[in-house]
């Protein structure tokens, strides 16, 4: 695993996308951080979720960069004198957190403001904020954030990881809150094999609402013990993915395989094997 990752910098599609990183954390682009999603804070954000060496300096540099330059006032926002937007923000905080800034004060404060800001939503949730609409319970809020809190190892802030997964329940238990469009990255946006996938990692415990969805991403699976990619790569991270919407995908496959070792025997679901169970 460290010899892989050790090498996954120079290799696609993490080579292509921090190949304007500089040594001292810098990009050499014009393009603003958060545009969608050809700016340099989303391609970091994309590199790590595509296995990038947490290691390497110019990683570190940049994770650094964001931290003490990135606009926003508590959590982060997309320009500069903009609002903090509660998406951006946990997921700028779970990039983070796999690159080893769990500690810094910055993270700190974006979890404090998405524990204790304006960024609730009625429900106990977190306000969309983003697109068309901004009345919602936001999906990718809380799955983000949950993997965040997983990937530093944080069991202090109980009641900001009680609020995520409880938001996640009740938008698993609504048929229409979330997509079955799996892909990755997921950036701004998320899926069913994400959703999943977070809440094993974090050890919830297999929840009611949860069985559906679990046998649902069973359903998906294909011959080889594999899952297609149904959603495709933004086009303006300017890579090439290695697997177009319909082929299979390695990392929605790892998604999906950890969501069901984790959960499939409690949920008391047909045992998996290397081909698709009849």
């Amino acid at each position: 695993m460290i010899r892989a990752r050790g090498g996954s910098n120079a290799a696609e599609p993490v080579a292509t996308l921090i190949a304007d990183l500089a040594p001292d954390g810098t990009w050499s682009t014009d393009t603003p951080l958060w545009r969608a999603y050809a700016g340099p804070g989303w391609r970091l954000l994309a590199a790590v979720q595509w296995g990038a060496d947490p290691t390497d300096p110019r990683l570190q540099a940049a994770a650094e960069m964001i931290l003490e330059t990135a606009p926003g006032e508590g959590g982060f926002a997309r320009a500069e004198g903009g609002q903090a937007v509660p998406w951006l923000t946990a997921r700028v905080l779970h990039g983070l957190a796999e690159l080893g800034w769990c500690h810094h004060q910055r993270f700190q404060e974006g979890l404090a403001w998405l524990e204790e800001g304006d960024a609730g939503h009625p429900d106990g949730g977190w306000r969309c904020w983003r697109r068309r609409d901004s009345s919602g319970e936001c999906d990718v809020t809380p799955i983000a954030l949950l993997a965040a809190l997983t990937a530093c190892g944080d069991r202090k802030r109980k009641r900001l990881r009680d609020r995520a997964t409880g938001s996640i329940m009740r938008l698993i238990s609504s048929s229409d809150s979330l997509s079955g469009d799996d892909g990755h990255p997921c950036l701004g946006r998320t899926d069913e094999a994400e959703v999943l996938w977070s809440l094993a990692k974090s050890e919830t415990s297999l929840q009611p609402a949860m069985v559906p969805l679990l046998r649902h991403l069973q359903n998906r699976q294909i011959d080889g013990g594999r899952w297609r990619r149904r959603a495709p790569v933004p086009r303006s991270l300017g890579v090439v993915s290695g697997a177009e919407p319909g082929e299979p995908s390695r990392w929605v496959t790892l998604k999906c395989a950890v969501a069901l070792m984790t959960f499939a025997v409690d949920a008391q679901l047909p045992r998996m094997f290397p081909q698709k169970p009849d």
